[in-house]
């Protein structure tokens, strides 16, 4: 029972991630260079926060640091790729691919790899909830005239590419907790959170070189009050929330935690987008989120 009250608390997490993320946006214009920024700044958030809970003792291993920077080497291509995504097609689309690939690709490693039990309720409840998924996502570009955009052929690529991404990093997390030589939940979080820092330090200067003389410009819109206090707020949720989230997949099969996430995303964002953000949500967006709530409840079985 406890396991299932963390992956709650991990998924009012990522919710909350999701509506810090809007603040950010709506005051930074996203681009490669002020997204490398933001990464430096939710990681070294997550990093000093987490040290200070583990009382700055930090346990480290081989297994572990090297399941901490293939993390941190998914998560920054992640953000990188996102933002071009969204300049050549649709947002809606996107999400599709990102979030049917952060609860398909775990729930078939569980499976496939980790001999985890297949029942029909599983099997229906996958079924049904990638469906729901598709359908909100539809919607969702129908309501804001995405649909409309398309990007050709790299487009559909690196959506196939970002529905791959998302899937590691929750792969990357149940097999850390299954290895052999695991450090606690505290001390992979700071070195999975210091690495992702440091590769992103590493890239940004190439990224200010390519910024045609604007590096200076763009960087400075970030350290503006409001994206600073979001930036401080999406590291803090983003990071609790994987702190959260690996606690758990050391105890929940990965079968049933991960549709319970991306479930439970769904349902708390579009509850956040349209009471928080008063964004207006069609009756058909109302059902698929509903459908993605009564799908979600299937994996209970």
């Amino acid at each position: 029972m406890i396991n299932y009250i963390i992956i709650s608390l991990a998924v009012v997490c990522f919710a909350g991630q999701f509506a810090f993320t809007k603040l950010y946006e709506g005051a930074v214009r996203q681009t490669a260079l002020t997204a490398l920024v933001m990464l430096i700044g939710t990681s070294l958030i997550g990093a000093l926060l987490f040290l200070f809970v583990g009382g700055f003792r930090v346990q480290i291993t081989p297994s572990s640091a090297l399941l901490a920077l293939c993390l941190a080497v998914v998560m920054v291509p992640y953000y990188m790729i996102g933002i071009k995504i969204l300049s050549l097609g649709s947002l809606a689309v996107y999400s599709m691919f990102m979030m049917l690939g952060g609860m398909l690709v775990p729930f078939f490693y569980g499976v496939c790899l980790l001999d985890e039990p297949l029942s029909a309720a599983k099997i229906i409840g996958t079924v049904l909830l990638s469906l729901f998924i598709i359908m909100q996502s539809l919607c969702q570009g129908q309501a804001d005239g995405s649909a409309r955009k398309r990007g050709g052929g790299l487009f559909i690529f690196l959506c196939i590419l970002i529905f791959f991404i998302n899937g590691a990093t929750g792969v990357i997390a149940k097999a850390h907790q299954l290895s052999s030589a695991p450090v606690d939940e505290v001390s992979f979080t700071v070195i999975s959170c210091s690495f992702t820092a440091l590769l992103s330090a590493l890239i940004l200067p190439v990224a200010c070189l390519k910024s045609k003389g604007t590096a200076v410009a763009q960087i400075a819109t970030v350290f503006k009050i409001k994206p600073v206090l979001s930036m401080s707020l999406i590291g803090v949720s983003a990071y609790v929330g994987s702190f959260l989230h690996l606690k758990a997949a050391g105890a929940v099969p990965a079968s049933v935690q991960f549709p319970l996430v991306s479930g439970g995303v769904i349902v708390l964002s579009a509850l956040i987008s349209a009471f928080v953000f008063r964004e207006r949500l069609s009756g058909k967006e109302w059902i698929a989120v509903a459908g993605v709530c009564a799908s979600t409840v299937l994996f209970a079985f």
